[in-house]
């Protein structure tokens, strides 16, 4: 299925890199090999010193709308958000300069699910494990399957599998700098309690599982995450379809307790006791 480009395409590929050249050809080789060509291609690179720009600008023949920006960052979500700016298509998905997209004809697949995805901001595959991983997938394996809001908030869809509506990072501002490794994590549940995310039947990437994420924790939002949703949650009384998942809290506020969190454990329960009261009729918010 393959569609003229439009002035604005449907999707762009942010790759970031860093001292890429040994890994990155692959990445670039699965992007050129696409059937379906109504994207771009974004590398956002960390001032490399190797020959990675060198492969870039060799590979441009074969690749369309492909943008380098090169210069100091703060990491691989600074990368990101970098190269998330300066996309012009009207999704994106972020491909590791180590991992590949599945097939030929993956964005061919996932394109008619990113025409119909009406409101959804999230739309989401799975990818194939490459290495031995946290995750416990056999090598080769597929993970992760629909992944809802009562799932994502104990386990995360890896990102080389998500489209994000670009609107959507404009709207939550981003990856969040603070959290190096599980950024990504944060932001997909903050896109999950404004709408829930769709999952197609689809391997977007073979996910190599060697980077950062595959092998390192991330103490800040381990410690954050249960104060980033239940701040979620008190920002939705009214949202219907968030009250089946209110009960997360009390679980949040007895292991607040096992940990001797006690603010923690009276700030959870009080949001919790007033997302109950304001489900009464009487004091429900009016849509």
């Amino acid at each position: 299925m393959n569609k003229p480009a439009a002035a604005r395409p449907l999707v762009s590929v942010v790759v970031p890199t860093m001292n890429s050249e040994a890994v990155l050809g692959g990445a670039l080789q699965s992007l050129a090999a696409q059937t379906w060509r109504d994207f771009e291609i974004v590398v956002s690179d960390g001032a490399s010193r190797d020959g990675t720009l060198a492969l870039v600008q060799a590979a441009i023949p074969e690749l369309p709308s492909l943008v380098v920006d090169s210069r100091p960052d703060a990491g691989v979500y600074d990368a990101i958000n970098r190269g998330v700016a300066l996309a012009r298509g009207h999704w994106f998905l972020v491909l590791g300069s180590d991992d590949r997209l599945h097939a030929p004809d993956t964005l061919e697949r996932v394109a008619p699910h990113l025409m119909a995805a009406g409101d959804a901001s999230l739309v989401h595959g799975d990818v194939r494990m490459m290495a031995p991983n946290l995750c416990q997938v056999p090598l080769g394996g597929r993970y992760a399957g629909p992944m809802p809001l009562a799932r994502l908030m104990a386990l995360n869809v890896c990102q080389q599998a998500i489209f994000y509506r670009r609107s959507l990072f404009d709207d939550l501002g981003g990856f969040d700098l603070r959290y190096p490794v599980y950024a990504d994590w944060a932001f997909n549940l903050r896109a999950a309690f404004l709408a829930p995310p769709r999952w197609m039947d689809v391997v977007v990437s073979d996910y190599a599982a060697t980077g950062l994420s595959a092998s390192a924790s991330d103490p800040v939002f381990i410690a954050e995450v249960r104060e980033l949703i239940r701040g979620e949650f008190a920002r939705r009384p009214g949202q219907r379809e968030l009250w089946p998942h209110q009960r997360r809290l009390l679980r949040d506020a007895d292991a607040l307790r096992r940990r001797g969190d006690w603010p923690g454990v009276l700030r959870t329960l009080g949001t919790y006791l007033g997302l109950r009261l304001r489900r009464l009729p009487g004091l429900r918010p009016r849509a």
